[in-house]
């Protein structure tokens, strides 16, 4: 018997590697022959709300979460790994009532600050890159089942350790 829908969530902050390792543990999910569903949050948000708007980015998100969800579901997806740097236990707990059901597996993924730093300025500019760069420590911490480290590991060495933890 299935244990059920099962999600992992990556979280940590900007530049850690959560898209890396999303994109690792679907190749790792396609070898074994699972039904998933891989998911960056920030797509399902990426907007600017009308001024007056009674919708906030993170009420978006949430309401596109769970519609994908109820869509995966229908599709037979059992597992879904999500990236998104989840700031505060609220947004958290928001992103489970999403998820009626699902057992999920919190991940924080930890890098130093030069090899996130070293990664920002690969791939952001200007304003972008400013922000990124003071948003090192801006996550509330122990949101996490597990903290783990991409300093001097592969993404697939990573991803697998990922998978072990969450019993996947």
């Amino acid at each position: 018997m299935s244990p059920g829908p099962r999600a992992i969530l990556l979280t940590g902050t900007v530049g850690s590697g959560k898209t890396t390792l999303l994109l690792e543990l679907g190749e790792l999910l396609e070898e074994r022959g699972l039904a998933y569903a891989l998911v960056d949050l920030d797509w399902l948000a990426w907007l600017r709300p009308a001024a007056g708007s009674p919708l906030s980015v993170h009420d978006v998100l949430v309401e596109n979460l769970r519609g994908a969800w109820r869509t995966f579901r229908r599709a037979g997806v059992e597992r879904l790994v999500a990236a998104r740097a989840v700031r505060r236990i609220d947004e958290l707990e928001a992103l489970r009532r999403a998820l009626p059901g699902v057992e999920l597996f919190v991940v924080r993924l930890d890098v130093s600050d030069a090899t996130r730093e070293r990664r920002l300025r690969a791939r952001d500019t200007r304003a972008e890159l400013a922000g990124h760069l003071a948003d090192a420590h801006a996550l509330e911490p122990g949101l996490e089942d597990i903290a783990v480290t991409g300093e001097g590991l592969s993404p697939e060495e990573v991803a697998r350790e990922v998978l072990a933890a969450a019993g996947w």
